[in-house]
């Protein structure tokens, strides 16, 4: 499947190694609730966080947005024992590392939150990328600018591996080549697509 010998794979956090579906839809909810505005469904949740909060609250929020995102981060941090990371990811990157891959964690989830998480989880990772380290956040290609200037990579000798259509526009906006894992529509340029985030790492360790 793979025909040439990538040299990195770039991750999204949420939904792709990491259960968050569960505690975004609370926290949305909180941050709604907090201003007297109607709770989402999951599948609504779902459409809104394809955009970064700091892209995604203006639109929802208004000049409130601020607050609203205040509100959302301190939910997410109260729920944060309630992730799960998907079996044997960890596993996983431990061994794309041991083959000499470099391994990035790309996401729109705000930089502190993100690199708490993490650590919560001990993820190996090379880099770690979030929402406030730049100043744009995905679908703009800048976070992955940065990314391949700091291994020194070009776009080609990597994979970017997400779970929505921000990644997939993320990627195409850096020409890279792509992973979907799980069933959003937009197909572009895409790889493949695979139910877990497993089966792509098993064909690189294969190939």
């Amino acid at each position: 499947m793979f025909k040439q010998k990538f040299k990195a794979v770039f991750f999204d956090w949420d939904n792709t190694l990491v259960d968050a579906w569960p505690v975004l839809l609370k926290s949305t909810n909180e941050a709604l609730l907090h201003f007297g505005l109607p709770a989402l469904t999951l599948a609504e949740v779902k459409i809104n966080a394809r955009a970064s909060t700091r892209e995604g609250f203006p639109k929802q929020f208004g000049e409130k947005w601020q607050e609203a995102q205040d509100v959302f981060y301190k939910a997410v941090h109260t729920y944060s024992n309630e992730l799960r990371l998907y079996d044997g990811v960890a596993e996983k990157l431990e061994l794309l590392k041991s083959a000499n891959y470099k391994v990035a964690i790309i996401s729109n989830k705000k930089n502190k939150i993100l690199h708490e998480e993490i650590k919560q989880f001990n993820i190996p990772s090379d880099l770690v990328l979030g929402s406030g380290d730049t100043a744009y956040d995905k679908p703009h290609p800048e976070m992955g600018l940065i990314a391949l200037n700091h291994f020194g990579l070009t776009s080609k000798e990597v994979i970017y591996v997400g779970d929505s259509i921000t990644d997939w526009l993320f990627a195409s906006n850096l020409n890279m080549p792509a992973i979907a894992i799980g069933d959003d529509a937009y197909e572009g340029q895409l790889l493949a697509r695979f139910d877990s985030v497993n089966q792509p790492i098993d064909i690189l360790l294969a190939s």
